[in-house]
């Protein structure tokens, strides 16, 4: 998959990068939003920065993931912040007035591949999964909504889940928005 997402040609991936951004744009659950993590892509992820800038504009608070040993913290983006990059070689804000994870109200989530049961699977350094940890004591989505970024041809057939993932809320491609129920079933479209 990560091979894949590399090879793209410009030109698909600049098309798909804005098909995903309309989505995502057009999603109620984004507009109900009033704290937004995003991320900087990275190894051939599609480019969120298009959303960063509508969300800041719009006055959302955005933030961005830091890693800090074996932590994920976030901090926040701002329009003038300079970035740095980690020990990954992605790009990260300084970590300067960061919230706990619990206050953000949606996360865009990098990730290597997602199934219709919403098992996210990811580079397997486990930030993703340690961050929002505390989601897997919940009984209902409240927040944060963890919604992947991916490209269609990451979505798999079926994936193992591991009892520390986190699944997620829901995914957006360049094709298709997949709400993800709490017991694992998917349904297409919904917002």
């Amino acid at each position: 998959m990560r091979r894949l997402r590399r090879s793209l040609d410009a030109e698909r991936r600049a098309a798909g990068e804005r098909a995903i951004c309309r989505r995502i744009l057009s999603l109620g659950v984004y507009h109900r939003a009033r704290t937004l993590a995003v991320y900087y892509a990275f190894d051939g992820e599609p480019s969120i920065a298009r959303v960063a800038r509508v969300a800041a504009r719009q006055g959302k608070l955005v933030y961005a993931p830091v890693v800090v040993g074996e932590r994920m913290c976030f901090a926040p983006v701002t329009p003038k912040g300079l970035l740095r990059r980690n020990v990954f070689g992605i790009e990260e804000p300084a970590l300067a007035g960061q919230v706990d994870p619990r206050r953000l109200d949606l996360v865009l989530t990098p990730l290597v591949a997602f199934d219709a049961r919403g098992v996210r699977l990811g580079v397997g350094r486990g930030y993703f999964d340690r961050a929002f940890g505390f989601l897997r004591h919940r009984k209902s989505w409240t927040r944060p909504k963890l919604l992947g970024v991916a490209w269609s041809f990451q979505q798999a057939e079926a994936l193992e889940a591991q009892p520390w993932d986190i699944p997620l809320w829901g995914a957006v491609t360049e094709n298709a928005f997949f709400r993800f129920a709490r017991a694992g079933d998917a349904t297409g479209g919904g917002r």
